[in-house]
């Protein structure tokens, strides 16, 4: 049997699942994981308890939400580590039409094709199919020969690279070249993998150590580029800052856990608890400002005082 999960941000997955009940009627092989801002358990663990459920013989496909999300990062990184399905990211309904009525495994050049066929779905039916025309190529990022890096943006998230930081904040900010500093994710190739997989099309992508990031800073200040910064945990972020000092640090996003407090008000997903506090409280010692704001579109609120 084929066993379908759709996975997503927020309700999108349980709402998708809906619409193939309506269409369908009994959609016992299809099933839903979501990822809300303040879950404690990784979205993996759930998708892992759910697949052990399953017959030995089913053939499990994980559809996420959209590529470069976290959602689809950590299935694609779960996936390469041992638990067998194929991820499909960007799915609609469509595709999960076919898949969940499919008798039969659906691999290779067959899931390739109907991969293309649900992308036909998306379409402007006003407009007559002779009147498209191809979207225009996105222009490269320009490359300065030389001078000194612009930091324009130095963010803390848990997730890295995923939807809010490769679709609102590569924009704001028009980065040229994304910097990961995370020790776990500078040594493992399969993360790496999919970091690479989320990178914004014509922008640069390094995954680094701190020890390396901070070994590369003389280099980088000599190719004029604009660089964003990405921190995978505050004790790292910390230790680099300590040997390169940035201006200003936006608090993203950690992942809430036991002992944690929500920093910078109700809308925030920062989660802090003691021990980040105090690596926290060393940069503002240090004199870099730190404010919390999830995307462009969030209000900025400033870390004034120690927390």
């Amino acid at each position: 049997m084929n066993q379908i999960i759709l996975a997503s941000h927020g309700g999108l997955a349980a709402g998708a699942k809906d619409t193939l009940e309506m269409v369908l009627g009994d959609v016992s092989n299809v099933h839903v994981v979501s990822l809300a801002r303040d879950d404690k358990e990784p979205i993996t663990n759930k998708v892992e308890a759910m697949i052990a459920t399953f017959n030995a013989d089913d053939t499990v496909y994980v559809l996420t939400d959209m590529l470069g999300s976290s959602v689809n990062n950590n299935m694609v990184e779960l996936s390469k580590n041992g638990t067998k399905f194929t991820v499909v990211s960007g799915f609609n309904i469509p595709l999960a039409l076919t898949l969940a009525m499919s008798p039969a495994p659906v691999k290779g050049a067959e899931l390739a094709a109907l991969i293309n066929e649900a992308r036909t779905g998306l379409t402007n039916p006003n407009a007559p199919v002779e009147a498209a025309v191809a979207p225009a190529k996105k222009a490269k990022a320009s490359r300065h020969s030389s001078g000194p890096a612009k930091i324009v943006l130095a963010r803390l998230d848990y997730r890295l690279l995923h939807g809010q930081v490769v679709f609102t904040w590569t924009t704001k900010v028009q980065a040229e070249r994304i910097i990961v500093v995370d020790n776990a994710a500078a040594n493992d190739d399969i993360k790496k993998g999919a970091l690479k997989l989320a990178k914004p099309q014509g922008v640069r992508l390094n995954v680094f150590t701190v020890e390396r990031a901070l070994a590369k800073m003389d280099k980088l200040n000599t190719l004029g580029e604009r660089v964003m910064f990405v921190f995978g945990n505050t004790a790292e972020m910390l230790q680099f800052c300590q040997g390169y000092k940035l201006d200003a640090i936006n608090l993203g996003a950690t992942a809430n856990h036991d002992g944690a407090d929500q920093v910078g008000g109700k809308d925030s997903s920062v989660f802090l608890d003691a021990t980040q506090k105090a690596d926290v409280n060393q940069l503002l010692d240090m004199g870099i400002k730190l404010y919390v704001q999830q995307t462009p579109t969030y209000q900025s609120v400033d870390i004034d005082a120690k927390l």
